[in-house]
Formats: C-alpha cells, sequence, structure tokens
C-alpha cells in the first residue's frame, strides 16, 4: 500500500522512497505498538498517534474528522527540504537497535561496559543484586544519556524468577535482547584448607550457574526473533593461570570458559556468537575486591594491600594497570561489528601476561 502511495503522488524530482514498513501497528483487544530506529523515536510515534486520535476525536465531537488529502501529504513528506535534513542527519552508531543486557553493571567493569554500548548507539537494561547501588547507577545514566537508553532490572543470577523478570524488563522496555554480557561475579581467595563447602557453592552458582541461566533467557528470545545475538561472558585470566590459595575461584572461572566454548559450539547455527573476555587485575570501582580477596591475594603475594596495583601492573609484558574501560573497549570489539564471523574466542586484557597466553 505505501510502495502503491508512493509512485501515485511521486514528481520527477522527488526523494527515493523509505521505509515503507509501519511506524503504528493496532492489534485490536491488545494494544497499539509504534516501531523506530531507536526508543526515544518510536515513543515520540507513540505520542503524536495518541495526539491525532485526540484530534479526530474532537473534530467528530463538532463535526467531523477529514484528513489531508493524498498528495498533500506525500509533498510534506517528501519536501525537498526535508530530505535534505535527513541526509545531514549522522550515521547510525555502531550498536544503534541493539539491546543490550549486562549482568552486574551497576559498577565496576559492568557499568562501564553499559557506558560504552549507550555510547555506540544501543540501549542497555542496567541490573544489580545491589537495590540501592542499581537505582543510583540507574539515575546517573538517564541524566547521562537520556530515560530512553536505559531501564533497570534487580537481579541476582542465582535466582530463576529474577532472571526471567529481568529479561520480561528488557522485552516490555525495548522489544527484545540480542546482546547479552554475563560480567556479574565475586571472589574467594583462600587456601585449600580453609576452603568451606558453603565458599565453593557461592563461586559455582554466580559464576558457573549465574553465567549458564542467563545465556539460556537469553538464547530462548534470541531465537524467536530469529536475528543472531552476541553473548560476551566476562571470564579471568585466572581460567588459564595456575596459582596459590585460588582452587574454588580458579576452577569456577576455568568452567566459565569451557561452558563458552561449549555454547558457542551449540549456538553457531542460530548465528549467536558466543566470546569472552579475561580481564585481570581490575580494581577501579570493583566489587571483587570487597570479602577479603585483595588482603588474600596480598599475603599469597608476599605484599600489602596497597602494593597489589602497582604489583600487578609491573608483572604485565606492557606494565599497564588495567582499567573497566579497557574491559568495555574489547566487549565493543566483539559486539561492533568488526568480529561478527568470530565466536569461541578468547580475548585477554591483562597487560600481557605470558602464562595466560592461550597457546
Amino acid at each position: 500500500m505505501y510502495g502503491e502511495y508512493y509512485n501515485t503522488c511521486k514528481h520527477a524530482n522527488s526523494p527515493a522512497i523509505r521505509d515503507a514498513n509501519p511506524v503504528v501497528i493496532l492489534y485490536p483487544g491488545v494494544g497499539m505498538f509504534t516501531f523506530a530506529k531507536d526508543k526515544q523515536t518510536a515513543r515520540v510515534a507513540a505520542e503524536f498517534y495518541i495526539n491525532a486520535i485526540n484530534v479526530m476525536k474532537g473534530a467528530e465531537a463538532i463535526s467531523e474528522y477529514t484528513s489531508l488529502p493524498r498528495q498533500e501529504a506525500f509533498d510534506i513528506e517528501y519536501w525537498l527540504l526535508e530530505e535534505a535534513k535527513l541526509q545531514r542527519m549522522p550515521k547510525p552508531k555502531a550498536l544503534s537497535g541493539r539491546v543490550a543486557l549486562v549482568t552486574g553493571s551497576a559498577g565496576g567493569i559492568g557499568k562501564a561496559i553499559a557506558k560504552k554500548f549507550i555510547e555506540e548507539g544501543a540501549v542497555v537494561v542496567l541490573n544489580d543484586m545491589n537495590a540501592e547501588r542499581l537505582k543510583g547507577t540507574g539515575e546517573e545514566f538517564k541524566s547521562l544519556y537520556g530515560k530512553d537508553s536505559v531501564t533497570t532490572a534487580l537481579l541476582d543470577v542465582t535466582k530463576q524468577d529474577q532472571i526471567n523478570q529481568a529479561f520480561a524488563e528488557a522485552v516490555l522496555a525495548f522489544g527484545g535482547v540480542d546482546l547479552i554480557v554475563n560480567n556479574a561475579g565475586l571472589s574467594i581467595s583462600k587456601t585449600i584448607g580453609d576452603h568451606e563447602e558453603k565458599d565453593w557453592n557461592l563461586l559455582y552458582d554466580v559464576l558457573v550457574k549465574g553465567q549458564f541461566f542467563v545465556t539460556q533467557a537469553a538464547v530462548a528470545i534470541m531465537k524467536k526473533q530469529d536475528n543472531g545475538g552476541d553473548i560476551i561472558n566476562i571470564v579471568s585470566k585466572n581460567a588459564l593461570v595456575s596459582g596459590p590459595n585460588n582452587a574454588g575461584y580458579g576452577s569456577a572461572k576455568a568452567a566459565q570458559l569451557h561452558l563458552s566454548r561449549l555454547n558457542a559450539a551449540e549456538l553457531g547455527v542460530d548465528k549467536i556468537r558466543v566470546n569472552v573476555v579475561n580481564p585481570d587485575a581490575v580494581i577501579s570501582d570493583s566489587n571483587i575486591w570487597a570479602g577479603g580477596w585483595a588482603e588474600g591475594r596480598a599475603k599469597a603475594y608476599g605484599i600489602t594491600v596497597d602494593e597489589l596495583p602497582a604489583y600487578y601492573a609491573k608483572r604485565t609484558l606492557l606494565n599497564e594497570i588495567i582499567l573497566p574501560i579497557d574491559i568495555a573497549n574489547a566487549c565493543f570489539a566483539f559486539a561492533g561489528g568488526l568480529l561478527s564471523k568470530s565466536t569461541g574466542n578468547i580475548l585477554n586484557v591483562d597487560g600481557g601476561v605470558a602464562t595466560a597466553f592461550v597457546r
């Protein structure tokens, strides 16, 4: 119908036909859905449509509503000056149209990833198990990027009902989900003798089972969308390197790493890519250093907690301190389009730790 409208009304110098997909779709008994290149445009379209209905109702209350003739409507829609304005608009960013859910994104690495994704055009579902921390980050993001770029969902990755609710929030807020970062985590550094069953269970519940069940929920949606997707797992150099006082955490990280390979092998047929980023010693604003981990690692290396950043930097080939933005950049490298034919890969972001080389 739109093609017929265009071909009937076009002039010799009319701009080429634009997107013929409807912006507003009404499902009787269900409601109104609006579709556009981003959340803000879709929201504004809905507001305009509702206002148009109110104008029609007002007109019908005293007389009758008459729309513009099709030719006049076309001349407005395909006005040459309007076309000139559209041509001057910036090109879409690399992640425009992508819906991302980043676990543990109220601080540290997850927060940096969420910021990077929004700055590259995505919309993000922020989530964290700490409600107060999540609320503060949500308000910060809305202030920085606007209300249409972000929503929040309380998420403890060990609780299936909260995983389901977080994805329901993503679908309701943005229409789906196609970019997942499994970042939620914790750390426990103890000797073999000091490890307790509750330590082991917590590490494996959050790191391994949490990664799997979030991935499982994401894949169910991605397969329905039939549009591929990206799953990026934030693991650790400890998945590859053996060290003291690290049996629980290191083995859980190794399980995360191999689980990523297994998922990549299974999901390739659905064009769902699964890749790994391995950070090391990201201290800035990170929960990983809470709960005695910093003290445990410092004790293992025979240094003080204050000496840890310099110690970690000096043991790398590049002599660099790793920051959350470095991990965010690695995630963008996988999701930004240049590596769209890569899956099952590992990207170490550790300043260069030779013992963590994959080969």
